[in-house]
């Protein structure tokens, strides 16, 4: 196998090359791919409280698509997990899976990922257990299982090499902005009801939106972010390195 130091910078969206390369691919698309469906997931959800159905597409069908789409986001998120621990590029063993905060390798955003996969494993329980909840434990646990989106997008982006990189910046606001829109619609309907819980809402959205922003070109997409971060001086060379590389700079532009 080619060693860590065979990086491929030759264009944007280079590839880096690594001793444990599939390992790391795995873990980087099925972070990806988890994203991707628990976005359609979320989405389904919030189609499904906005009552959306028609003759040809009823309600049960988007209830039938969300319950499948969060399984199969789980199943992935679950080889991410995986792949993750049993790759040799970064120490992140089980636990930090598990229980936030308290790993060494970039431990407030690998910790964001940890909470959504605890809330995910909750939201699949308690699912399964309906019949022996109540229907306010029940619910009480589903609607926090949707703060798993928010802290799934802030892990990918504060964790990932590839957060620089054109496609994944792009990948990630194609999958926030029908979120946006969607609890946007929500919001709006519930004006004529409740009007001051509607407008507080949809101010927190922008003002999330412009900080997320602020935050995201100061922080993921600026110098140094694998230091700042949060990991340790050597990791964070290593890192920073990769990084270069999959957005297709030399070492020297950090």
């Amino acid at each position: 196998m080619i060693s860590t130091a065979a990086i491929l910078t030759a264009r944007p969206g280079a590839i880096v090359v690594t001793s444990s390369t599939p390992l790391w691919y795995t873990t980087r698309a099925t972070g990806l791919v988890a994203l991707v469906l628990l976005t359609l997931s979320m989405a389904l959800g919030l189609a499904s409280s906005l009552r959306f159905q028609s003759q040809e597409w009823p309600r049960f069908v988007t209830l039938g698509l969300h319950r499948n789409v969060s399984l199969l986001a789980l199943a992935f998120t679950v080889i991410h997990v995986l792949t993750t621990v049993l790759d040799n590029f970064v120490a992140i063993p089980l636990q930090d899976a598990f229980v936030p905060f308290i790993g060494t390798y970039r431990p407030l955003w690998v910790g964001f990922g940890a909470i959504g996969f605890d809330l995910m494993l909750a939201l699949i329980i308690t699912s399964l257990l309906r019949v022996r909840m109540t229907l306010r434990a029940w619910r009480l646990v589903h609607w926090g299982s949707y703060l798993c989106w928010p802290v799934a997008v802030l892990h990918g982006l504060g964790t990932g090499t590839d957060t620089p990189v054109r496609w994944v910046l792009l990948l990630t606001a194609a999958c926030v902005l029908p979120i946006v829109a969607l609890t946007v619609w929500r919001l709006a309907q519930a004006w004529p009801s409740r009007p001051v819980a509607a407008a507080a809402g949809i101010v927190m959205i922008l003002a999330t939106l412009i900080a997320g922003t602020a935050w995201l070109r100061s922080g993921p997409l600026a110098p140094h972010w694998s230091v700042r971060s949060g990991t340790k001086t050597a990791q964070a060379h290593k890192s920073a390195r990769a990084g270069q590389a999959a957005n297709g700079t030399s070492s020297t532009g950090q």
